[in-house]
């Protein structure tokens, strides 16, 4: 039966409910930004776990409080506005004290009970305000729709505003801003409600907010991993951070170290007797080493740069017309180039902060001008510029890239090495020109090999006879570069190569017609591994050797972008049987990272799932759980609740590659779908007020969503291909005019369902709204390690699947009681 009307209270205003949504996705996207500079970018998905898990946790408790009725709303409500406001500052600042380690996860068991306090301390926030959006959801009655959209606007609304705020000031500030939004939310509601004492409250929320606002004056930064590379560089005598700026796509930060000098030379030659200038240190996100050298003018300065691994291509190509050097950072490549007589030289790197320091803070460190005619520096992506760009280039020096050896990489996605961004690469180079990849490499080998492997198949795509003929790689102890010509190499070319692994003391591992004698003479292994390798990925028997190889060398694709991925999970007892052994370093630390988190994300849920079902199964009265009604809605708000993550996040990174920019696509998809879903289930509410039939509604909204998908799923690739290179702004409306029809529909089946709720189950709103949330946890973590497998558009395909399934459950739901 329905709730009779007169026990359905006054909600707070749509506008408090949206206000607290909006400060709840904020805290959310800070705690991303600081848990990336804290530790690692791997705790993003833990921040969207814990984020999750309240949402879950809350639903479970509304079930569980014998004392919720109607009239305990107004107490429940503003208890968990206000305590969220609390919560959001004082919780983070008790979380950074807590000894953490990320890297000794694996072998020190107390780690795991201080992992359990940060997601304890977290945790508190989302869960007291998901109670109070989820309590006035439950006596929502007829507005429930309304509610909903309220909450998904708000969210989408603050999406936007956390990426103008990070524009401004550093995520630590921003984190007491958007607590302030709880605060308003509360006060909101208490003028609304004419809670007694609502001066008093608006007097105290603006007096905490005024006095953590100063506090944030002395709180500078946040304490750093003590095991990132900026942690261990401070602990050098009198190093010091000199210059530090806060962007949203990283902490920009510079050092100097006058008693230590840096000698930052990846490559470098054993056998170099050349001096090394004064270097700068910059750091994003604490990690990420790269430097400025003190450049007066002098060619002798450079000469160390002549004799790393990293030149060859340069050897190559001295005096070079057109020079290209991608994600340029500090701007190291960009002197290589120099020492080497490059006439034109354009570099690109996506943080803006490089060229802001580059330009305004060397004075007497370094006289490189980087926009004059001979070097320009672009603030953009490398395949934003070429799509725009019609140059072609004599040589193309790519970043030195690939598993460094932090393990941090594995599930790092990258637009620049894959299949496509190769393509991309290759069609800029001139008749004759270079392709230079350099890679950090491990024992035994897979970046390198995985990088080999994608050129061989590119070559042959291209329609060339023999790939082989146009590639060529060396090595040290600690890096491989491998080159991409347009035209056969030489035998001049060759030569030069032999020549120069022979002068500094380099490894050749693969040249055309190269001998067994030539490899593995000066970095001796004891095996060749690499040469054996690349020989074996060059012939005929390549897929039969990368099928039995113990790593993943699948080339990397736009669909599936995790060029750092290579864990076979056949590998996975043997890496376990060598753990006493060290055996565990060859399994990148960021897999089991997020394997850890979708674990406990399963286990919570079933809990917070479970917990409602064991109490009506013992419960005299009401209806139990495990009829058939308890379990369509199980299925129900299970599936659309991860199938919206997977479209979401599978969405994000579909344009993340049209609009070349993390930021923008994350913000664009995020709003888009956020307010788009919240028009849709306004919509909805307005279609019921007026005599529509929420069960055909809700049939209609899902075959929308399917039909829209599959179109969408060929279409979106194609038509942000076509545009691509245009003017942002017309890529933003033409995906956004994608997203609004998808996100529109996706609004509706979440309130529609709840409306059904209400009809015949009102009080197992709560349950729903818990089933709801645990289903977006799992599917949050467990859509990256889909697309490993199966790529974006499985996990596409697999939401389209869930809400199918939805489809087929909606029935179930009408039923009414016996």
């Amino acid at each position: 039966m329905p709730i009779p009307q007169h026990t359905i209270p006054e909600t707070p205003p749509l506008a408090a409910v949206g206000m607290l949504s909006a400060a709840v996705l904020a805290y959310e996207i800070l705690l991303m930004r600081l848990f990336a500079i804290v530790h690692w970018h791997h705790f993003a998905f833990m921040m969207i776990s814990i984020a999750l898990l309240g949402y879950g946790a809350s639903g479970t408790f509304l079930m569980l409080l014998p004392s919720l009725k109607a009239n305990r709303l107004r107490t429940v409500f503003l208890t968990g506005t206000a305590g969220f406001s609390v919560a959001c500052i004082v919780c983070f600042v008790a979380a950074q004290h807590l000894p953490f380690n990320a890297l000794a996860v694996f072998w020190d068991p107390g780690q795991w009970g201080y992992l359990a306090g940060v997601y304890g301390l977290l945790f508190l926030p989302f869960f007291m305000a998901a109670t109070s959006i989820g309590a006035v959801l439950r006596f929502g009655g007829p507005r429930i729709s309304q509610i909903y959209a309220a909450d998904l606007c708000g969210a989408g609304i603050g999406a936007a505003i956390t990426a103008g705020l990070l524009f401004r000031i550093p995520p630590q500030t921003a984190l007491v801003v958007v607590a302030g939004g709880g605060a308003a939310a509360a006060v909101l509601a208490a003028f609304r409600w004419q809670v007694r004492g609502r001066l008093l409250l608006t007097a105290a929320a603006a007096s905490w907010l005024i006095l953590a606002g100063l506090g944030t004056l002395q709180w500078e930064t946040v304490a750093i991993n003590a095991y990132k590379p900026l942690a261990q560089t401070l602990r050098m005598p009198d190093t010091r951070l000199f210059y530090e700026k806060h962007h949203p796509m990283g902490w920009f930060s510079a050092v100097q170290s006058p008693t230590i000098p840096f000698r930052y030379a990846p490559g470098l030659s054993l056998k170099s007797d050349a001096a090394i200038p004064d270097q700068i240190a910059l750091f994003i996100d604490g990690q990420g080493m790269s430097v400025v050298d003190r450049y007066i003018g002098d060619p002798e300065t450079l000469t160390y740069l002549r004799q790393t691994t990293l030149s060859i291509g340069l050897h190559l190509r001295p005096q070079a017309n057109r020079v290209f050097i991608a994600d340029a950072a500090g701007g190291q490549d960009i002197l290589r180039a120099v020492a080497y007589g490059a006439r034109h030289i354009d570099a690109v790197d996506p943080h803006p902060l490089y060229a802001v320091f580059l330009r305004h803070q060397l004075s007497g460190l370094s006289n490189l001008r980087i926009d004059e005619e001979r070097v320009r520096y672009h603030s953009t992506t490398v395949r934003a510029f070429l799509q725009a760009s019609p140059e072609v280039f004599d040589l193309i020096q790519l970043p030195l890239g690939g598993d460094g050896g932090s393990g941090a990489s594995a599930f790092g996605e990258s637009t620049l090495l894959t299949a496509e961004g190769l393509h991309q690469l290759w069609q800029h180079l001139d008749a004759d020109g270079l392709l230079v990849i350099p890679l950090w490499t491990r024992l035994p080998p897979r970046s390198s090999l995985k990088a080999f492997l994608m050129a061989v198949t590119m070559l042959e795509k291209q329609g060339l006879s023999n790939p082989s003929h146009h590639l060529a790689m060396i090595r040290d102890w600690r890096t491989a570069v491998i080159l991409i010509s347009q035209s056969a190499l030489s035998a001049d070319e060759q030569d030069a190569i032999r020549g120069f692994c022979r002068t500094w003391g380099f490894d050749p591992v693969f040249l055309p017609g190269i001998r067994p004698e030539e490899v593995n003479r000066h970095n001796v292994l004891a095996r060749p591994l690499f040469a054996e390798a690349t020989q074996a990925l060059a012939g005929k028997d390549r897929e039969t050797f990368r099928s039995h190889y113990k790593f993943d060398l699948r080339p990397a694709t736009d669909d599936r972008p995790f060029f750092g991925h290579f864990f076979k999970w056949r590998s996975l007892p043997e890496i376990a049987s060598l753990r006493r052994s060290g055996g565990m370093a060859l399994l990148d630390w960021g897999y089991p990272v997020l394997l850890v988190t979708l674990a406990q994300a399963v286990v919570f849920s079933l809990i917070f799932i479970g917990l409602p079902v064991l109490r009506t199964s013992g419960n005299m009265g009401g209806e139990r759980i495990t009829q058939r009604p308890g379990r369509a809605t199980l299925l129900y708000f299970s599936v659309i609740g991860g199938g919206f993550l997977f479209l979401e996040i599978a969405y994000m990174q579909r344009l993340t590659i049209a609009l070349h920019h993390p930021l923008v696509a994350a913000t664009l998809t995020l709003t888009g779908f956020l307010v788009g879903a919240g028009a849709g289930s306004l919509w909805a509410h307005r279609a019921v007020q007026n005599g529509g039939n929420p069960q055909r509604l809700l049939r209609g909204s899902l075959i929308t969503i399917c039909l829209v998908g599959l179109l969408e799923l060929p279409a979106m690739p194609w038509l942000m291909d076509r545009l691509g290179g245009m003017n942002i702004w017309l890529i933003a409306a033409a995906a956004l005019g994608m997203i609004g029809p998808l996100a529109l529909a996706m609004g509706m089946p979440f309130p529609l369902g709840l409306n059904l709720l209400n009809r015949h189950h009102p009080e197992w709103i709560p349950w729903a709204w818990s089933i709801n949330g645990c289903a977006t946890v799992i599917s949050a973590v467990a859509a990256p390690l889909i697309a490993m497998t199966t790529g974006y558009t499985g996990v596409i395909g697999l939401a389209l699947l869930l809400y199918a399934t939805g489809y087929g459950v909606v029935p179930w739901m009408g039923e009414r009681k016996p």
